[in-house]
């Protein structure tokens, strides 16, 4: 029924933009917001996003100071569907994004705003952590502006405090990582059940960031307890959708082999250790451009755990083969 809605749209769009153009526009945005766990479905998602951006910039040129919280609406759309665009692009559009809102007062113009300022911390993470950690920041109180809250933006808002606790944990603050990624948690386990299955990877990422964040206070228990549902969903979606759960599925075992060596455990972190390595191998394999230098890193925290068993032997082979493994 969605799908003849929006053909009938567009012919309708055709005979008359100004009346029918922002409804084909945010039935657009709807599409290409819509989760599925395969990666198939993204194409679908893409080409959705990419003509509702069209579509609301051709209503801008026609009534401007009318349809920008559209626009930057769909613009976050675009740069969020996890595609194959650059991380450039990405952030590209959602500063563009936030150019349109940034001094929203209104609802409508704080919820875009918020996702916006979301999705350029999550571009940035890796290379510019101090700036994904101001836009994670902003995020947070940009949706803590919203209240109250519906299950999606109470969802949102735990995603901007897994980006928070990420940041602060790389840039060196382990006491505010912690607390951002425990109040993250919390959240998703607030939010429904539909919920929480629909946003499943957003779900994982908050329980193996606060794991990380347990294991660094040497909270070795509660990290592992933590883990176990986590691993068994993450090794189920890996086999559905391997090149995407694979690397969290990875991280998520180094985090189980460090609590294991913590309980003293050697055998069963030498285990975790290794099957971890396994999946990166398996990436590096069908995506070498991307892996192969996590491969490296893999086989470095092999070499890191096995030094720290005392199993001196086989970490020299690990970082031997590290070693081996950078230089191809």
């Amino acid at each position: 029924m969605l799908a003849v809605r929006r053909t009938l749209l567009r012919q309708l769009t055709r005979i008359d933009l100004t009346r029918f153009g922002p409804k084909l526009a945010e039935a657009l945005v709807t599409r290409s917001q819509q989760v599925k766990i395969r990666r198939s479905f993204v194409s679908r998602r893409t080409a959705a996003a990419d003509e509702a951006v069209a579509l609301y910039r051709r209503l801008v040129q026609d009534r401007p100071g009318r349809h920008e919280v559209g626009l930057a609406r769909a613009l976050v759309a675009q740069g969020s569907v996890p595609d194959d665009r650059t991380v450039e692009s990405a952030v590209a559009q959602g500063r563009e994004a936030i150019g349109y809102v940034g001094n929203a007062t209104d609802r409508d113009g704080l919820v875009v705003l918020a996702a916006a300022q979301l999705m350029v911390a999550m571009q940035l993470r890796s290379d510019a952590p101090r700036d994904a950690l101001l836009l994670a920041d902003q995020a947070r109180d940009t949706w803590l502006r919203c209240a109250p809250l519906g299950a999606r933006e109470r969802m949102a808002l735990a995603r901007s405090l897994t980006e928070l606790g990420y940041c602060r944990a790389v840039l060196g603050e382990p006491a505010a990582a912690l607390a951002a990624r425990e109040e993250a948690v919390e959240l998703f386990r607030r939010l429904p059940l539909w919920m929480r299955l629909k946003h499943m990877p957003a779900r994982l990422e908050a329980m193996t960031g606060l794991a990380e964040s347990l294991v660094s206070h040497r909270r070795w228990a509660e990290a592992l307890t933590l883990t176990t549902g986590a691993r068994e969903d993450l090794t189920f979606m890996s086999r559905v959708e391997p090149l995407r759960f694979r690397p969290m599925l990875g991280r998520l075992l180094f985090v189980i082999a460090k609590c294991h060596v913590g309980l003293g455990e050697p055998e069963a972190a030498v285990a975790a250790a290794e099957e971890a390595v396994g999946h990166y191998r398996w990436l590096a394999e069908h995506d070498p451009v991307r892996y192969h230098s996590r491969l490296v890193v893999a086989l470095r925290a092999l070499a890191g755990i096995l030094n720290a068993l005392g199993r001196y032997e086989r970490a020299a082979w690990a970082a031997a083969e590290a070693e081996a493994t950078e230089s191809r």
